[in-house]
């Protein structure tokens, strides 16, 4: 398992909200929408940022990107979806880490 995995399951991490807990952030809201909370959910399911590569793995594996299909997604496609999270813990970590 990678750190990036690590921090997909567990929500600990590059994330605003998570940062923003440790007051490493000033604020946990997400760089997309100053309404959303950046969180390994929003990240995953609704983030613009990225929006092209939700859509990408979406046609990709035919299956939405939302939490009550993420059991389906791990039993068939687990390699796509862990490369997809890999993605975007690793540019939410780039983001925060310069905020």
């Amino acid at each position: 398992m990678t750190s990036h995995v690590a921090q997909t399951l567990t929500g600990y991490g590059g994330f605003a909200q998570y940062l923003f807990g440790f007051r490493l952030r000033n604020s946990p809201y997400c760089a997309c929408d100053p309404a959303k909370i950046q969180d390994v959910l929003h990240g995953l399911e609704d983030c613009d940022m990225f929006l092209r590569e939700r859509a990408a793995l979406k046609a990709g594996i035919s299956i939405p990107i939302s939490r009550r299909h993420f059991p389906e997604i791990l039993d068939d496609k687990r390699k796509k979806i862990l490369s997809f999270c890999d993605m975007v813990v690793e540019r939410c970590c780039k983001l925060n880490k310069t905020a």
